[in-house]
């Protein structure tokens, strides 16, 4: 009896053997490849699956679909709504909708734990955007100021923007034109930092906490710094503030005609204005400017106050003072008039007439001559004379503030 249970037992093994290398044998170099490992388990072969892939038949890793709302993706067929955000730089990103209406249409299902808004991206669409810890959707878009030294992504759709890429004092920045456009940025460092609105070395000008120090010259900012116009957030002062916003340094030659923003970072003077046809810069007295340049009063149209910059010395007594091509124009230097060289406009030259409708002067009309400016009566063509008018600053003309005299080549 017992010789026979042994016998029995001895015939099974075999086929239990065969049935282990027949599941062993389907796990073979390309099962589940190349995006997971085949295993063998109670119920035979299956895969287990890299990231952002699913079992499949036979067996197979397949690509995963139906991801929900803030779960991680690398492309958009991972998403139910077909829509996988991912920021420049990165390989993966976050599933979410460019058709949401309000913040519940946004819900995160991943589990970081972060808030999801719907947020509106250039006036064109509306998209659901984690934000950063510590803020709500009734917040709206993160602020400019928000530090983003840590995750830049927070920022979307702002740029995350530092000194640098390890600037730990980096933050959110919205796009500007003026730093009064920034007096609604927040830093959370420094409840009472100020923003400036600043030329970037490559293009744009962004909010950014102003941690410029304050400068008379550029003897006073750091190496490689240059003092240039700061503006107050009220448009109502002028001062000079230490940066370097531009690979062209004081003195440099330049076209006061460029729009410094529509220059790259290389043709851009360090102090961002280009006056009289040389980069300028803050200063106190004539020596504090580069030669060829001169300390003058510079004043803005839109702000009501003054300063002294450098200018290249492009000043006139009359015609006889400027290069062929040039003529004297009088221009504005803080309250007052005086000759500056400047290109011809037109083609007719001095003494011709004209009308201030219809001149084409080289330089402008006073009814019925066309004239420039003078100090001597020999400046001026046979027939004309240097005389002395009053000229309309701004409005209104009849506030004596307004006016300003200069010194022109009247007729007869």
């Amino acid at each position: 009896m017992i010789v026979k249970i042994i016998f029995l037992l001895m015939l099974a093994l075999p086929a239990l053997f065969l049935a282990c290398s027949s599941d062993q044998g389907l796990c073979q170099a390309d099962t589940c490849a190349p995006h997971g490992t085949c295993v063998i388990g109670n119920e035979g072969p299956s895969c287990v699956c890299d990231e952002f892939y699913q079992p499949g038949p036979n067996p197979s890793c397949i690509f995963q679909t139906g991801l929900l709302m803030g779960q991680h993706c690398i492309d958009d067929a991972n998403c139910l709504s077909d829509r996988c955000l991912i920021y420049t730089g990165d390989t993966e990103g976050y599933c979410t909708t460019t058709e949401c209406i309000i913040d519940r249409d946004c819900i995160n299902h991943s589990d970081d734990n972060r808030d999801m808004c719907c947020v509106e991206v250039d006036a064109a669409y509306f998209i659901c955007l984690k934000i950063a810890e510590g803020y709500a959707c009734s917040n709206g878009p993160l602020p400019c100021g928000v530090p983003c030294a840590d995750d830049p992504d927070i920022c979307y759709p702002l740029p995350c923007i530092g000194d640098g890429e390890d600037d730990p004092n980096a933050t959110c920045a919205s796009p500007c034109a003026t730093d009064a456009d920034c007096n609604t940025c927040e830093w959370g460092e420094d409840p009472n930092a100020e923003f400036a609105c600043v030329l970037i070395e490559n293009g744009g000008k962004y909010c950014l906490v102003d941690q410029s120090e304050p400068c008379n010259t550029s003897a006073d900012c750091p190496e490689g710094e240059t003092c240039t116009i700061g503006v107050s957030h009220d448009m109502t002062d002028l001062f000079g503030k230490c940066m370097n916003i531009g690979g062209m340094p004081p003195g440099s030659e330049c076209n006061d005609e460029d729009d410094p923003n529509d220059l790259s970072y290389e043709e851009r003077c360090s102090g961002f204005y280009c006056l009289g046809g040389m980069c300028s810069e803050v200063c106190v007295e004539d020596t504090d400017c580069p030669e060829g340049m001169i300390c003058e009063v510079l004043r803005f149209s839109n702000v009501d106050d003054e300063i002294l910059v450098c200018m290249g010395d492009k000043s006139c007594d009359g015609p006889a003072g400027c290069a062929d091509g040039d003529s004297c124009w009088p221009t504005q230097r803080g309250n007052e008039l005086s000759g500056w060289c400047r290109a011809n406009e037109g083609t007719d030259p001095v003494g011709t007439e004209c009308t201030d409708a219809d001149a084409t002067c080289e330089v402008f009309c006073i009814e019925p001559l066309c004239t420039e400016w003078c100090t001597l009566d020999a400046d001026c063509p046979e027939g004309m004379a240097c005389e002395t008018i009053d000229f309309c600053l701004a409005e209104p003309c009849d506030d004596p503030e307004n006016m300003a005299a200069g010194t022109v080549c009247t007729g007869p």
